[in-house]
């Protein structure tokens, strides 16, 4: 007889191989939205992360999950850096890094004493909730706030200062608490105006910053695991190739095709966090969960291409006219001739 203690070892090899397979292609689309759609990668991966224990192939606690969007963050925050290295601002940047990096720690303190509780992701849930009908109100009042004038983020105002100050703050202790910081900062962009460039530079250098913090404080906190490094490695080369590509997909993507999926996504994804603890609801919103981002990728693959109709058509059009031209061209140019060599021999006849 073969002892028992062998049996689970090929069960347990194969739900490694598919933990790490499913961590490649969550970080992968994590980080495509971000850079093509501008959804965040950390929202992503956290309902993807609960998707996956509804399913049992993880825990489902929190700090983990933030955990691994540090080691997601490191190597894409820092490969940004250097393409956004001609759009940075040291003074906003230190003005929005500091606040930021002063409540971190606190928040990640937070999250180690209660991140491994179902009230963690209720709260995250709720969270998700407000974000979706925040969106929602947002859409309603962006002609509102387009006619409204909005200070410049890099003026050397007082008034400027304090809202800068504040949100990060306020960021930092929801990035270290709950592993997302976007909240605080969309309210920003609603009163302040900044160049997108400069704003792309400057949050991933705070999405820097805060992924060293955190990746330190969590790493003490023994999170690290030498035996998981397949799934290190998916998380680190599966986030590189989806910001590659989102980079290269967010010229051709429209973005208010699909915004109304990504809501319904995001307000699934809050109900699904809410009902952990609750098979039977958990398995009803995971179910939503995994709709609503089909219909993300079904809206974001038919705005492709359509925009790549759209290039295509517009090449043969530029074709058809040069055709066009050269056609009409080709008799003015032996008229041309013909009048170049009769003026030719009136000359020497004269």
């Amino acid at each position: 007889d073969l002892d028992p203690k062998i049996l689970p070892l090929p069960a347990c090899s194969a739900m490694s191989a598919t933990w790490t397979l499913v961590s490649f292609i969550t970080a992968f689309l994590a980080e495509l939205s971000g850079a093509a759609l501008g959804f965040g990668p950390a929202i992503l991966y956290e309902i993807s992360w609960q998707l996956c224990c509804v399913f049992g192939l993880t825990s489902g606690t929190l700090e983990k999950a933030v955990f691994h969007i540090v080691l997601q963050e490191a190597a894409c925050s820092t490969f940004q850096l250097l393409v956004l290295r001609h759009f940075w601002r040291p003074r906003l940047a230190a003005q929005l890094a500091l606040p930021f990096l002063a409540t971190v720690p606190l928040g990640t303190a937070l999250l180690e004493h209660f991140g491994h509780s179902l009230l963690a992701k209720q709260i995250l849930g709720g969270a998700f909730l407000l974000l979706a009908a925040f969106n929602l109100w947002r859409q309603h009042a962006r002609h509102m706030h387009s006619l409204a004038h909005k200070q410049n983020m890099e003026e050397c105002h007082w008034f400027v200062m304090i809202g800068l100050a504040l949100t990060a703050a306020s960021a930092g202790l929801l990035r270290g608490a709950l592993g997302v910081a976007g909240p605080p900062f969309m309210v920003l962009l609603l009163f302040f105006s900044v160049d997108r460039e400069v704003w792309r530079s400057v949050a991933n250098f705070i999405r820097f910053t805060g992924m060293l913090v955190q990746g330190l404080m969590l790493g003490f906190d023994h999170q690290v695991d030498l035996s998981d490094w397949p799934t290190y490695l998916a998380l680190i080369f599966g986030g590189l190739l989806g910001l590659l590509a989102g980079n290269q997909l967010a010229e051709k993507v429209d973005g208010t095709a699909f915004h109304r999926w990504l809501l319904l996504f995001l307000a699934a994804g809050g109900l699904l966090m809410l009902s952990s603890g609750n098979p039977v609801l958990s398995g009803c919103f995971a179910a939503l969960v995994a709709v609503s981002a089909l219909l993300v990728l079904v809206s974001v693959t038919r705005g492709a291409s359509s925009e790549s109709r759209l290039m295509c058509n517009a090449n043969v059009e530029k074709v058809e006219l040069q055709d066009k031209g050269e056609k009409m061209s080709q008799p003015l140019c032996k008229g041309l001739e013909v009048a170049s060599q009769l003026s030719s021999k009136s000359i020497s006849n004269v």
